[in-house]
């Protein structure tokens, strides 16, 4: 026998209420605090159950003030309901393998009466939507943003206005909003102390943007140094090449990766830690054109745990983020700031990271 859901324990005990007139037209439902404490359960799941009985018009809400017993359903409403739309940006249209951000926020906002909207910026830029955002009906924003330096001037006037606004992946410097990300630095820190624990010495470090433009790709990196320093290793390992190509913006795509790995066997490189999947990926498949063999000629751990790193050949070692979590993680402190604004989150939420272990770092 298929088991009720805690929340519709609560809607049918309030609906009876109701029915038996034990609740009349106007009278105040309990809070959701009063709820949970009264059938022992969450605040998700009571708010759960006031939504199911607002969605067969049996109660009304008014915002600041609670829950009410509608009149009849042939009777109009007596309050108009308010945009419950979340919208979600993301610099891409397409997820190249990079996560579950919106199965994450859909899953915590089942449990709410919000939905959720997505919209990318590979046409329109950032700044435009952020802008549009900020004047339209929505209820809050969810924003992934290319990097930490970027659209400051609109950010700032999210921050001015009081806009509930979570950013995920990255947090940007100088303006307080919240934050949800991965734990960079451990994942930095894991990746390169898995290639010193197999006896690599000289390790270096690569990223496609500058470090300072990114808070995700500089805590890697900061994590990447501690575990050398720990180690005793960084005179070793922070050389010309690792300095050299964190400063390089990556204009010449394919001719940067191979000067690159000819740098990596010239400087007798044996291990690097890359910024990502993707181009630890093009670093694997270069180096194979180039008649080098991973990981016997070098070793590599890549970062994201994106679809494609267990498909590989060799399958590639990294770092996972738990991008589904990320994204529940978004929601649910959204959720938080919109509906209590006067007592906003102001703690980043890190969210933890795991090393997999796979084929492409080699024992020395």
């Amino acid at each position: 026998m298929e088991q009720i859901p805690l929340y519709q324990h609560i809607v049918n005990a309030l609906k009876a209420q109701i029915e038996s007139g034990e609740l009349k037209i106007g009278d105040q439902l309990p809070t959701e605090a009063q709820i949970s404490k009264t059938y022992n359960v969450s605040r998700i799941t009571s708010k759960r159950a006031l939504t199911e009985l607002e969605n067969e018009n049996l109660i009304y809400r008014v915002q600041g003030k609670g829950s009410f017993v509608n009149a009849m359903e042939s009777s109009p409403r007596p309050v108009t309901k308010t945009s419950k739309e979340i919208l979600l940006i993301l610099p891409f249209s397409h997820n190249p393998g990079l996560g579950d951000y919106e199965k994450g926020i859909n899953e915590y906002l089942m449990a709410t009466d919000y939905t959720l909207n997505i919209q990318s910026s590979t046409i329109v830029s950032q700044y435009k939507l952020l802008e549009a955002a900020l004047q339209s009906a929505n209820s809050g924003l969810i924003f992934y943003p290319v990097n930490s330096i970027s659209d400051l001037g609109i950010l700032y006037q999210y921050h001015l206005s009081k806009y509930p606004i979570v950013t995920m992946d990255k947090y940007i410097e100088g303006i307080p909003l919240l934050s949800v990300v991965s734990d960079n630095f451990e994942g930095g820190y894991l990746a390169c102390h898995h290639l010193i624990e197999n006896n690599h010495k000289k390790i270096a470090f690569l990223s496609s943007l500058k470090v300072e433009n990114s808070s995700s790709i500089r805590e890697r990196y900061f994590g990447y140094l501690k575990a050398l320093y720990d180690n005793n290793l960084i005179d070793h390992s922070v050389s010309d090449l690792t300095e050299r190509y964190l400063i390089h913006d990556n204009d010449n795509g394919r001719e940067y990766y191979i000067s690159f790995i000819q740098a990596v066997m010239e400087q007798g490189i044996t291990g690097i830690v890359a910024e990502n999947d993707l181009i630890a990926i093009e670093i694997m498949q270069i180096a194979k054109e180039l008649g080098l063999s991973i990981p016997d000629d070098f070793s590599i751990v890549g970062f994201d745990n994106i679809h494609l790193s267990s498909f590989v050949e060799p399958k590639l070692t990294t770092i996972s983020q738990d991008f589904e979590q990320m994204g529940y993680q978004a929601a649910q402190n959204l959720v938080a700031i919109m509906e209590n604004p006067q007592k906003q989150p102001r703690e980043n939420v890190g969210v933890p990271v795991e090393l997999i272990e796979r084929q492409t770092v080699k024992r020395l």
